[in-house]
């Protein structure tokens, strides 16, 4: 599977997503995805939505692993400042 594959399915699963950058290659990614539609929503749906994309190629073998990381943009500005902040400690 190829990195733009992946994110041609997410940008299906999630129209609404500001920004979803996608690393890794052949059968095994990770990916965050940014989505303003993600607000109010649990983690596991946020993923399941995201998943719910790829259920074919998991179960053909195709794709082995795809960690996601589905936040908002407001999430995930709060989950940078705290990065930066323990590197600075």
């Amino acid at each position: 599977m190829q990195r733009e594959e992946v994110i041609a399915r997410i940008e299906a699963a999630v129209p609404q997503a500001q920004e979803i950058k996608v690393e890794g290659a052949d059968c095994d990614f990770t990916a965050v995805v940014l989505s303003e539609g993600f607000a109010g929503v649990s983690p596991v749906k946020r993923q399941q939505q995201v998943l719910a994309a790829f259920a074919d190629v998991i179960a053909s073998g195709e794709l082995h692993a795809l960690s996601v990381r589905a936040l908002t943009p407001e999430e995930w500005q709060k989950k940078q400042a705290q990065s930066l902040t323990q590197l600075a400690l």
